[in-house]
């Protein structure tokens, strides 16, 4: 086709892939794009290598090289229609020419702070998942475009996509007898050194999926946390534990997981959100490691990296646990009355995620679409 739209996906690390994939796969079979993508390749060589194959792996083109000034200009040298980033914290104009349209689909949507200090001048469009975020975004001074989609990332939850539950609790080996948390630890604020290896007895009872935050994988060191002991901490629950079964980074994307999850356990993270899509219960840990000038100064923790408001919210529709010890109780608890508040819930459902119909990824094609066209 002469006039296919030129579109790149920049995975520039491995997690902003869930957020692309249903787009990708739609305008794959759009015979009116022609499609790109490519990852950082100042990443841990591991991050970077099993991102690269699960893109080689698609049918699209994979543009990429070892030296990051050159990707950058391979990338600019295409003179694309469209370029789409999953944040904005790197220099985007050495990637892109004055008339590509730049579009970002953010990495998540917790209780984070970096969700709207992310925004890069360079930025022509951002697809926003649900009103509320559009008028967070705008109180907080953005004056890039917004196009309200809906949660893109969602999409196989809703349109029959996802890969089916059954095979996949048989792949990784639950227990159909069992109940299944889905633990999901942010790197941080994180809950998972607290709890440590009692995770292990305090579920004994249950299945446990347990999806770290994948920089756990591919750093050691990041601000405020020791990513490694962690890491440690996590290998050290599987190898002891047969009922916690590991994600590693090839399963890059937790979206299947939800389905088959009956509670979520987590802290800070988009995955709350998630998983109140599908209108499941979801305990919230309020116990962190945190390093000494949070723990003295708490409002510079609420300052760097939660936003105090949303973290407070979350508390009228998630359960939440005070303490470690804590856990197997409000876990009990939820998988019992399954809602804390419903109400609150499916308000936080429509603010939050805007339609859950399947076709966020739709939507965002055609605002693509009207503004190559205008």
């Amino acid at each position: 086709m002469a006039n296919e739209i030129s579109i790149l996906f920049d995975a520039y690390h491995l997690y902003h892939l869930p957020q692309f994939d249903p787009l990708i796969d739609l305008l794959e079979q759009d015979d009116r794009f022609q499609v790109y993508y490519s990852t950082c390749s100042k990443n841990r060589k591991e991050e970077v290598d099993i991102c690269s194959a699960i893109l080689k792996k698609r049918p699209g083109t994979f543009v990429f090289d070892r030296n990051e000034k050159k990707r950058a200009k391979k990338i600019r040298d295409l003179d694309l229609d469209v370029f789409i980033c999953g944040w904005s914290r790197y220099d985007l104009d050495s990637f892109v020419g004055d008339n590509t349209l730049v579009v970002m689909i953010y990495h998540g949507i917790g209780v984070k702070p970096s969700y709207w200090r992310d925004n890069h001048q360079r930025l022509d469009l951002r697809f926003v998942e649900g009103e509320y975020r559009v008028n967070q975004l705008r109180d907080y001074g953005i004056k890039t475009d917004l196009a309200l989609t809906g949660f893109i990332k969602l999409d196989p939850l809703f349109n029959g996509s996802a890969p089916d539950s059954d095979q996949l609790k048989e792949k990784i080996g639950l227990d159909s007898s069992r109940k299944t948390i889905l633990f999901a630890p942010t790197f941080y604020p994180s809950s998972i050194e607290k709890i440590g290896m009692r995770l292990g007895d305090y579920t004994k009872d249950y299945n446990v999926i347990l999806k770290p935050h994948l920089w756990t994988y591919f750093l050691d060191i990041f601000g405020e946390a020791n990513l490694k002991m962690q890491r440690e901490l996590i290998y050290d629950l599987i190898e002891k534990f047969d009922h916690i079964k590991l994600l590693e980074p090839n399963h890059y994307n937790i979206l299947p997981y939800y389905n088959i999850a009956d509670v979520l356990l987590t802290e800070a993270s988009s995955t709350i959100y998630e998983m109140i899509a599908l209108s499941k219960p979801v305990v919230v840990n309020r116990f962190y490691k945190l390093k000494l000038s949070h723990k003295v100064f708490r409002n510079r923790l609420y300052k760097r990296r939660l936003n105090k408001e949303m973290n407070k919210d979350v508390e009228t529709f998630c359960f939440t646990a005070d303490k470690h010890q804590d856990v197997p109780r409000v876990l009990e608890k939820a998988l019992k009355e399954k809602h804390k508040n419903y109400n609150s819930m499916k308000e936080y459902q429509t603010k939050m995620l805007h339609k859950l119909d399947g076709r966020a990824a739709d939507r965002a094609r055609d605002e693509i679409l009207n503004r190559i066209r205008n």
